[in-house]
């Protein structure tokens, strides 16, 4: 069966192979953004399981933050030197793992085992997420790289709707622990696919001529690719702090239970579907190629959103604020990843992707367990608007600093 997989691989042509690259990347990442987000569907259980409060329990959630933000700049470095097809299936097998060794931690009541195995996995984490979008970005022609790019990365909030959604249904069948390794593996599958296919698009599986230490360093000197890293810390700060605590904010505000709360929450991700693409086709299509508009639109938009749903009201009208703040803070997701390679040469594209990526899950690991630390000192969910709020502001004075690239 094996050879008669591959036989049928070697038919598709160009085109096709693009699009099917697209497509096993997406589905890969349903599964592993489920595995990273799925602790905080079910948080007050993990609380209760374990014996600690909010901004230990937050961790669980942001732990592959840790590994991701500490080795993701060097990890890119050596991605630019590889066969970045091979490390994608082994980075996802590192996954499968730590995610079958994190059922079992939970499942012995061990949090710092848990932990631990949490923070192993974002090396895989962050492995993949570099590889994937480099090469998906040079498989496409310049032009529909953008939008290419911003499907692609859809597949992550795909999987934060997922695990918010399906965490607390497996919870209920089989137990919460179970997660862990459930999505891990399922996800490997699709990573299978990926490494497959990916071999009928030479310009995926690298980057060209292997850059040496003074290219790679050039990178790390470059002020645009920093801009962008901070605009990443913010933007993925701004966005898992939704993530993390509206499940809980809902269920205690509105006194739902968490089934119900993780349905509602899981469409401030599930909207990305639409808006990380969109933010794609508005540069590309609108802008004349210019990111930074739209950037400065969704730190804008945003940031009004969270301080019109700190006023309160209805659930209905919660959750019609969480599916526009979900909208426009995923509208630059995308682009951020095509716009630093845009600053760097071809061979050097999968480092400055690490660099905006290991900085963007240092935001994504950082914010969730600061606003857990303000809510215990404050003893209310107001602050995780007020935090939102002053994010979006950031956000858009740092797109006021920046420059488009000389290319555009």
């Amino acid at each position: 069966m094996g050879r008669s997989w591959q036989v049928e691989l070697d038919r598709l042509d160009g085109g096709t192979a693009r699009i099917a690259l697209l497509v096993s990347a997406w589905l890969m990442w349903v599964f592993i953004g489920a595995w990273a987000i799925t602790p905080a569907s079910v948080l007050p259980v993990v609380m209760e399981a374990f014996g600690v409060r909010e901004t230990a329990a937050a961790y669980v959630i942001t732990a592959p933050q840790i590994a991701a933000t500490i080795t993701g700049i060097p990890i890119g470095m050596y991605l630019d030197r590889v066969d970045q097809r091979r490390s994608v299936l082994l980075a996802t097998l590192l996954l499968v793992a730590v995610g079958l060794g994190g059922s079992l931690a939970a499942s012995a009541g061990s949090y710092w085992a848990l932990l631990g195995t949490r923070v192993i996995g974002g090396v895989g984490l962050v492995t993949l997420w570099t590889a994937q979008t480099a090469m998906i970005t040079r498989a496409f022609q310049t032009g529909r790289q953008a939008t290419a790019v911003g499907v692609f990365v859809t597949g992550y909030p795909a999987g934060y709707a997922f695990g918010q959604f399906s965490g607390p249904l497996i919870a209920s069948v089989l137990d919460w622990t179970a997660t862990f390794g459930l999505y891990t593996v399922v996800g490997f599958l699709f990573a299978l696919g990926f490494w497959l296919i990916g071999r009928q698009v030479p310009a995926a599986g690298s980057s060209g001529d292997s850059p040496d230490r003074r290219q790679l360093g050039a990178v790390l000197r470059n002020r645009a690719v920093w801009g962008v890293a901070l605009l990443s810390l913010l933007s993925y700060m701004l966005y898992m702090i939704f993530n993390s605590w509206m499940p809980t904010y809902i269920s205690r505000t509105f006194d739902i239970g968490l089934a119900q709360s993780g349905l509602y929450t899981a469409l401030f991700p599930a909207i990305g579907i639409l808006a990380r693409p969109g933010g794609g086709l508005l540069t590309e299509r609108v802008f004349g190629g210019r990111s930074r508009p739209v950037i400065g639109i969704s730190f804008v938009v945003a940031g009004i959103t969270a301080a019109a749903m700190a006023l309160g009201g209805t659930i209905v009208a919660l959750v019609a604020g969480l599916v526009a703040a979900g909208f426009f803070i995923q509208l630059q997701f995308g682009i951020l990843y095509t716009l630093v390679q845009s600053y760097v040469p071809t061979n050097v594209g999968g480092t400055a992707v690490a660099v905006i990526s290991a900085i963007g899950w240092l935001g994504t690991f950082a914010g969730p367990p600061i606003v857990g630390a303000l809510i215990e000192m404050q003893d209310g969910y107001g602050v995780v608007f007020a935090a939102a709020v002053a994010l979006a502001v950031g956000g858009t004075a740092t797109v006021l600093a920046i420059s488009e690239p000389e290319s555009v």
